[in-house]
């Protein structure tokens, strides 16, 4: 009867030591939009690439951040973006932009064997890109078209887009930003068809 006791001693040790298992972790990926609308007029855009998408230094990581208040971020460990969101961002925007003008010319980064030549490009600069607890989101962007053909300064073009997440999952979360970036690829199509 002791021996089985004593046997038994180091078993129950070891499941109260046992490692506490880790939360999941899950990664994000915003997409294309599922309906995008296109452009009423007949378009021919020359070579374009979207792209370098700059974003802001405290978005610059892979763990997602909550916004607590105006002045607190927090990060979630076991919440992250599947890619860089710059590249992410960047390839977004490229689709979305091809299904509005219904080209194919258009890219998120060039291709080493045209580097150099594309004829047109945009740069993107993401200040703020987050939601808080409450499922308040916010995007707030800046955009410009450099035309080597055009002598005139580029035009820099802001704009600030909010929505609410359905609900406080981080999925609802991700859902609500990536509406906003869909709002902001149409104000970004109907700018370029401005100034080309």
């Amino acid at each position: 009867m002791k021996r089985l006791l004593l046997l038994s001693i180091p078993l129950l040790f070891a499941g109260c030591i046992s490692p506490k298992t880790s939360p999941v972790q899950k990664n994000y990926q915003l997409l294309p939009a599922e309906t995008m609308g296109t452009s009423s007029k007949e378009f021919t855009l020359p070579f374009l690439v979207i792209g370098p998408v700059e974003i802001n230094l405290y978005l610059d990581q892979s763990r997602f951040a909550l916004r607590v208040n105006d002045h607190q971020i927090q990060y979630q460990d076991y919440q992250r973006w599947a890619e860089p969101l710059g590249n992410n961002i960047s390839n977004v925007l490229s689709a979305n932009l091809r299904t509005y003008f219904q080209v194919s010319d258009i890219l998120p980064n060039t291709p080493r064997l045209l580097l150099g030549k594309e004829q047109l490009r945009v740069i993107i600069l993401v200040n703020r890109m987050d939601v808080d607890l409450e499922g308040k989101a916010l995007l707030d962007v800046q955009w410009f078209l450099i035309n080597p053909k055009q002598k005139k300064e580029a035009l820099i073009h802001t704009g600030t887009y909010t929505g609410t997440a359905a609900d406080t999952t981080m999925l609802s979360r991700v859902t609500a930003l990536n509406k906003l970036l869909t709002e902001f690829s149409l104000d970004l199509a109907k700018g370029l068809e401005k100034e080309l």
